[in-house]
């Protein structure tokens, strides 16, 4: 297998594994992943074989399995894995990988998914197309790949703004490091307290989790798809509330989604 730089994700996700089902709480991954199979329909998935790349604890793997799909995930984080296996039982297959070299022996796929901006945690050009060229080695001939990248308004609303929140008896307080968020193609960076009360409930446990992404312009993305061999086959902007219009705007939407197939 490849050597590549260890990424700090790692680090962050060990750190969040315990509190990430609470602090997504109220993301929407069913009505998410039924749109992202009509996208994918569209463009041409028949089969039912998917693999769920950064799986995390297997929320965007359950709305796949209620409609049939034999899902195979992977994760880079063991703590998150271990999650995902609590919830998705001993019947998926799961194993720890890193989306930029992931096992050859998987076998081929008809859809393959990574979502949740998991993309971002990549730090560069390079770990990006290798992260593609991975998925073209395990993706059937016409199979589709759907994944997600946030835009810069996303990183405005998140990483250059502080919230404090408080969800089922854990206190979440998030720190934007960043002043502002205008410029394509570069890091941005937040930090995560998260204080968790003890069962005497007259005390808090502190988690601090340091989350760096990696703005990818589309000029950029497109570069990397070809650059693995890879094609665009439809892109779409995604604001709150799962809503998905074209054409993507990085000032409207805080997600572009991307389908795309073997070039």
């Amino acid at each position: 297998m490849a050597t590549f730089t260890p990424t700090p994700a790692l680090d962050t996700f060990e750190a969040f594994a315990a509190t990430y089902d609470v602090f997504t709480h109220d993301y929407d991954h069913e009505l998410w992943l039924s749109r992202i199979l009509e996208l994918a329909r569209a463009q041409g998935l028949r089969g039912r074989r998917a693999l769920d790349v950064a799986c995390g604890t297997g929320k965007s793997a359950v709305p796949l399995l209620a409609r049939g799909f034999d899902v195979v995930g992977c994760d880079l984080s063991e703590s998150m894995v271990a999650r995902a296996r609590e919830r998705l039982g001993d019947g998926v297959e799961l194993h720890l990988a890193d989306m930029r070299d992931l096992p050859a022996d998987l076998g081929e796929f008809d859809l393959v998914t990574c979502l949740d901006d998991a993309l971002n945690y990549l730090h560069d050009e390079a770990d990006l197309i290798a992260a593609f060229a991975a998925v073209r080695g395990l993706l059937d001939d016409d199979g589709v790949y759907v994944f997600d990248v946030n835009t810069l308004l996303a990183y405005e609303v998140a990483y250059a703004r502080d919230m404090i929140d408080e969800i089922d008896g854990t206190l979440f307080c998030w720190h934007g490091e960043a002043d502002s968020a205008t410029e394509s193609d570069v890091h941005y960076r937040a930090r995560l307290d998260a204080f968790h009360r003890d069962v005497r409930g007259d005390d808090y446990t502190r988690t601090t989790i340091h989350h760096v992404q990696r703005h990818f312009s589309d000029e950029t993305v497109r570069d990397c798809l070809d650059a693995a061999g890879l094609r665009c086959l439809d892109l779409v902007g995604q604001a709150s509330g799962v809503r998905l219009s074209r054409p993507a705007d990085e000032a409207a939407h805080h997600k572009r989604l991307y389908v795309a197939g073997i070039a």
